[in-house]
């Protein structure tokens, strides 16, 4: 082991200069590179994102409910990812009129999490420009995930608003049938139809029950007379108990023709009725056709309603707030030297060191092997 570690140092003071060169070119790169880069100003943006209502316009059941963290993390993922889109860059490049590519603007916005907070930060080398930058980047950010966020309403009020139109056609078909069958048949509504029907066969028969009470009274009487004209031993009394039966009898068949016009009428509204019944199954067929129809057609327009509402609310993206808006930076942000020549000198050493063995090792592969004495 002692062995292997004096081999390695050997290695390295034998390559010394290598190393000592790697580490200079590197260090004069950076030192060269932060001496001639302009200075650099950072603004930023402070946001606070909030649980936020779904977007999706459910049909059927409701999907379970995420928890607000979960949903808080999701917001600032998607807006992160919207910041980063180089469609919201080149948007950002063309309302600026900046003379750089989106990946150019992009690699100076840095963006993380704290928590409900979401912190933008932008890095440019001119100060006023910097925070136009993030000030018109956020806001095209803002743009662009509320169009994205309300895609799922959008879709769905276009789907339901295919089908709301399908509905109505046969909605109307429906209404159409059932207006032309009470034309047909002379009635308003089928039920009520046949109860008036009943109430009046029900007041007929009631009418005519009546009068043949007061036919066979009259009869009664007319019998009567006609017992009391027989008994009698009076002529005279006789023709007068004959006249009064004979008047009852005029009543009787007043009486009869009354009953037999009440029993046309009977017979008429009760032919009207069974007629109206033949058509019960008809009627209410249609008068289902139409419930069933309208009431698909509500909860298609209920939630046509709820898709507009939620398109609406998508585009107003309220739960993003923006807390502390850009300001122009009154001094250039820290200088990233230190860091840089910590790495740098750190890479170059290792760098110089694995070069080093690798160098060692070809040249020990290029070594001739000494030959053996014979």
């Amino acid at each position: 082991m002692g062995a292997e570690i004096l081999t390695y140092f050997r290695i390295i003071r034998k390559r010394w200069w290598l190393i000592v060169l790697i580490f200079v070119v590197t260090t004069a790169v950076i030192l060269l590179n932060s001496v001639t880069a302009k200075p650099v100003y950072r603004a930023f943006v402070k946001l606070q994102v909030i649980a936020p209502e779904p977007q999706e316009v459910s049909l059927f059941a409701e999907a379970r409910p995420v928890g607000s963290r979960e949903e808080i993390v999701a917001v600032q993922q998607q807006f992160d990812a919207a910041l980063r889109s180089a469609y919201v860059a080149w948007q950002t490049i063309h309302d600026l009129n900046l003379g750089i590519t989106a990946a150019e603007l992009l690699d100076g916005l840095s963006v993380f999490a704290d928590g409900e907070f979401l912190n933008v930060t932008f890095v440019a080398d001119n100060p006023m420009l910097v925070e136009s930058i993030a000030t018109k980047h956020v806001e095209n950010g803002f743009d662009y995930y509320a169009e994205i966020r309300s895609k799922p309403s959008t879709v769905a009020l276009q789907f339901i608003q295919l089908e709301l139109a399908e509905a109505e056609k046969v909605l109307t078909t429906a209404q159409g049938d059932l207006l032309e069958f009470k034309v047909e048949h002379n009635v308003d509504s089928l039920p009520r139809e046949i109860t008036a029907i009943q109430d009046q066969l029900r007041d007929l028969r009631l009418e005519r029950a009546k009068l043949v009470a007061e036919r066979e009274k009259a009869q009664a009487i007319s019998d009567q007379y006609i017992e009391e004209a027989t008994k009698t031993g009076s002529t005279e009394a006789a023709v007068n108990y004959q006249r009064l039966a004979a008047n009852q009898d005029a009543i009787v068949a007043g009486i009869r023709a009354q009953e037999a016009e009440y029993d046309r009428l009977i017979a008429q509204q009760e032919a009207v009725l069974v007629e109206l019944l033949d058509h019960t199954i008809e009627y209410e067929s249609l008068l289902r056709a139409v419930s069933r129809v309208q009431s698909n057609y509500n909860f298609l327009t209920g939630k046509e309603s709820e898709a507009r509402l939620k398109q609406s609310q998508a585009t107003n993206v309220s739960f993003i707030q923006i807390i502390e808006p850009a300001r122009m930076p009154d001094r250039p942000a820290p200088s990233r030297t230190p860091r840089m020549l910590m790495v740098g000198t750190l890479v170059s050493l290792i760098g110089g060191i694995i070069l080093a063995f690798i160098l060692e090792f070809l040249s020990s592969l290029r070594a001739p092997v000494p030959k053996e004495s014979s």
